[in-house]
């Protein structure tokens, strides 16, 4: 009998989505396709993701890429409805103050006062007792928040709550750069693994990528951060994050030195 895979649900976030599509090669095959061939993961996005993508204005744009892999069926979008429906397989008429407690966690995770400031009115019980009329005042709260409030980080860590009450296995996000968002969320009951775009380079090192092919993309991506000289690893003992040359943490990763941590840091090993 052939080995059962156990299968990962894996999110991908805004800010992990651009930088892999913007770290290629020599022969412009990217690093979000080499991720989205993980036999062993099936893919999620909320639709937040397309509009803040098309908002970073990145060329090449990602968002044919994208559209191409969910008509494909390796990656699977959802909307707030979407999120909505699930929850009410499982809660029935509590669905609607399911999701809207979920959305307060989100938001107090990254913005204290953003759901009160933002979502406040979703809290009024006659807006909240029909799923049309809370999927209106949603889409209209959302509307009302500005384009640089990272959105789209509050709408996946929805989705990656909502993955968590469907799913007992492990739930992965390949995730933002920022240490805080990665922090919370792995911070979460159930265990949900945080991988960042060096997390990545560590496990297809795992995988047996060879280093040279690898340092194309590395370097494509060091590039695109042109102001970034280096990047935060924690110390052997894990009581602080230092400093590292980005052209050096390839070289580590590639000779043994780190493991990768929950929230998605790398750390050298003693």
């Amino acid at each position: 009998m052939p080995m059962k895979i156990n299968k990962k649900y894996a999110l991908l976030d805004t800010d992990f989505l651009y930088k892999a599509h913007l770290a290629r090669n020599t022969e412009n095959h990217t690093l979000a396709e080499l991720v989205i061939h993980f036999n062993d993961y099936e893919f999620f996005c909320h639709e937040m993701i397309k509009e803040e993508l098309t908002r970073h204005e990145i060329d090449p744009d990602p968002n044919p890429w994208l559209e191409e892999k969910i008509k494909a069926g390796r990656i699977k979008l959802y909307s707030d409805e979407d999120i909505v429906n699930e929850l009410c397989k499982i809660y029935g008429t509590a669905a609607i103050f399911t999701y809207i407690s979920l959305l307060k966690i989100s938001c107090d995770t990254f913005n204290a006062g953003f759901f009160e400031e933002y979502y406040g009115v979703l809290e009024d019980t006659e807006k909240v007792t029909d799923i049309e009329n809370f999927l209106t005042t949603l889409k209209e709260c959302d509307e009302k928040i500005p384009n640089q409030n990272g959105l789209g980080e509050k709408k996946t860590y929805v989705l990656v709550q909502m993955m968590e009450i469907l799913y007992s296995e492990q739930i992965y996000v390949f995730c933002s750069d920022d240490f805080k968002a990665r922090q919370s969320i792995a911070g979460l009951t159930k265990p949900v693994y945080c991988i960042s775009i060096l997390g990545v380079f560590y496990k297809l090192m795992k995988m047996g990528y060879d280093k040279a092919e690898m340092q194309e993309y590395y370097d494509r991506l060091s590039v695109f951060l042109k102001n970034q000289t280096e990047y935060r690893v924690w110390a052997p003992a894990g009581h602080q994050r230092i400093k590292v040359p980005i052209e050096q943490v390839l070289d580590d990763i590639y000779d043994g030195k780190f493991q990768l941590l929950r929230n998605g840091d790398l750390q050298y090993i003693k």
